[in-house]
């Protein structure tokens, strides 16, 4: 009982040391340029040329981790803005982690058209802003990236299956054309798309040929009129809207966004896509008082799985704040439960096993707490604290 007791008043001196560690754990920023970005090239068949893709991985990638895939079409242009964007909503659990790809474009408008476009963004007849020149290559590319990229990037990375695919202007009119085509994206995001493109042939080629049995997550965004100087082009993203609609399985959401113009409105539309899609993601922990244990937690990312039918696992970080959580709330048994799933992904963190080293004390297990504490000094020798504790837990 007196090992405990001292155990125990030593132990608490340092519980403000840990309150402060967690609260700049909590509201550390990512810092996306320390982030590597990888440059590979594929010697595409489908293609007949060499194409570049770009690849950036979660900070903290595990391969014993599987993650979900955005594809990000117009990397040139929306590579770096929706890379910094996904870090910082997945490293506050928002969203799940990703691993991002940018599929770059020689030439967008040989790549993603299927036909030669004969009209305008005003509807209009034109035939000099689209010719031969621009190429018909849409099915060629699509099959680039489903037979080649996709099995590359599957092949190389921890993949879950689940890929989301993000295409603006021109390129949220090819995710509209592709979607009776494609057998590879559980969500299409369609940002102010060119549906006008061929007097809307992506609105035909859904209502004539996406089977009922469809299941895909949509999100469609538009930018403001502006006095109504882009009617046409919204009259025809109202059309795909509605088609889409017409889909059961089809989860769709529509949002215009009448302030922004037509670049501006990406990063909204990006914002608000990935709010749509993982609905119910987030785990609201709330404060220090919030009761959570690891059942409780790991419940939460179950049913979030069942909803968008797809496998989910709960964010490695989160073990550890719930560990912390369960610390202060001297609830030591979830502390250590949860800690200890944590340091079995992180195995390199001394905090974590310090503490799970301190749970271990204030309950009287000397022997667990002891190899916890020697774990921890190990990997931080200069720790004297930690000297301090090995010493009286021996």
């Amino acid at each position: 009982l007196l090992i405990v007791s001292l155990a125990m008043k030593e132990i608490m001196k340092n519980i403000l040391i840990y309150i402060l560690l967690l609260s700049t754990s909590l509201h550390a920023q990512v810092d996306t340029s320390l982030v590597a970005i990888k440059n590979y090239t594929i010697d595409s068949k489908n293609l007949d040329t060499k194409r570049n893709y770009w690849v950036s991985l979660p900070v903290d990638y595990d391969t014993t981790h599987t993650y979900p895939v955005l594809f990000i079409l117009d990397a040139e242009s929306r590579f770096s803005l929706t890379n910094t964007l996904e870090k910082e909503l997945s490293s506050n659990c928002k969203i799940p982690q990703h691993i991002v790809v940018g599929i770059t474009h020689p030439n967008r408008r040989a790549d993603m058209p299927f036909s030669t476009s004969k009209v305008n963004y005003s509807g209009e007849i034109d035939t000099t802003s689209f010719n031969a020149k621009d190429g018909t290559d849409g099915a060629k590319f699509l099959a680039f990236i489903e037979e080649e990229l996709i099995e590359e990037i599957n092949r190389e990375y921890s993949t879950s299956g689940f890929n989301v695919l993000i295409g603006h202007s021109l390129g949220g009119y090819f995710c509209a054309y592709i979607l009776p085509r494609q057998k590879s994206f559980q969500s299409l995001q369609i940002y102010d798309p060119s549906i006008w493109y061929s007097a809307g042939e992506a609105i035909h080629e859904i209502d004539s040929k996406l089977s009922r049995n469809t299941q895909c997550a949509i999100f469609l965004a538009s930018s403001g009129n502006f006095e109504n100087q882009f009617a046409y082009h919204h009259k025809k993203i109202e059309e795909l809207y509605q088609t889409l609609n017409q889909f059961s399985n089809i989860r769709i959401e529509y949002k215009t966004y009448e302030n922004e113009h037509h670049n501006a409105m990406y990063l909204y539309s990006f914002l608000d896509g990935m709010a749509m899609l993982y609905d119910g993601y987030e785990l609201k922990k709330g404060g220090w008082k919030t009761k959570i244990d690891v059942s409780t937690f790991e419940e939460h990312y179950e049913q979030f799985s069942e909803k968008i039918q797809y496998e989910f696992v709960p964010p490695t970080a989160l073990y550890r704040e719930i560990g912390e959580i369960n610390f202060h709330q001297k609830n030591y048994e979830n502390c250590i439960e949860a800690l200890e799933i944590y340091v079995n992904k992180h195995a390199d963190d001394p905090y974590a096993l310090e503490l799970i080293g301190d749970a271990y004390a204030i309950i009287g297990k000397r022997k667990q707490s002891l190899k916890s504490y020697t774990k921890a000094y190990v990997l931080s020798p200069d720790n004297n604290r930690l000297k301090g504790k090995i010493k009286k837990a021996s």
